[in-house]
């Protein structure tokens, strides 16, 4: 999960709270492409006992979230977009949507949708990013692209299976 300061109020964990208490909640942001990369290789990806993987955050402002989306994109296996509530406001998305398109294979997304979407908006945003493809873009060369889009208007343990499902099957 990539938050940036304006949800280190909501995402804030025990341990982040006590960085925050004590100052030092600043050692939480990635500071640079060296520092991106140290927390990277720091990560634990093994499964925890009970099964489930654990969330890693990367707290980023404004000079670094962009190259810790990009990076962790192209080395996740399955990627899920929050595209609720997206609106022509959404600066951050569209740049998003962007690099998703022209660096990731269309079969590893799945863009999560509810009735706070604007939907219009998202099908004209997908065409012209679709038109402004880069050259080296997988998505280019697919016989039959097509966005995975997940429609979950409120929080369901069907909705969440439904989810899980898509994101099983990149």
């Amino acid at each position: 999960m990539i938050a940036g300061p304006d949800l280190v109020t909501t995402a804030v964990e025990p341990h982040e709270f006590l960085d925050f208490v004590g100052g030092n909640l600043s050692r939480r942001f990635v500071k640079n492409r060296d520092d991106l990369q140290h927390r990277i290789e720091m990560l634990d990806k093994r499964p925890d006992p009970d099964g489930r993987f654990r969330v890693h955050e990367f707290f980023c402002h404004d000079d670094t979230w962009r190259m810790t989306m990009q990076r962790l994109a192209s080395s996740s296996a399955s990627i899920l977009m929050d595209l609720r509530s997206f609106a022509k406001t959404n600066q951050g998305c569209l740049f998003e949507l962007k690099v998703l398109l022209d660096t990731i294979n269309l079969g590893r997304i799945v863009y999560l949708v509810d009735a706070t979407t604007d939907q219009a908006f998202l099908e004209q945003t997908f065409h012209t990013l679709w038109y402004e493809l880069d050259e080296g873009s997988p998505n280019r060369t697919l016989p039959d692209p097509a966005i995975t889009l997940c429609h979950a208007e409120r929080p369901s343990r069907r909705a969440l299976h439904l989810l899980i499902g898509k994101l099983v099957d990149r």
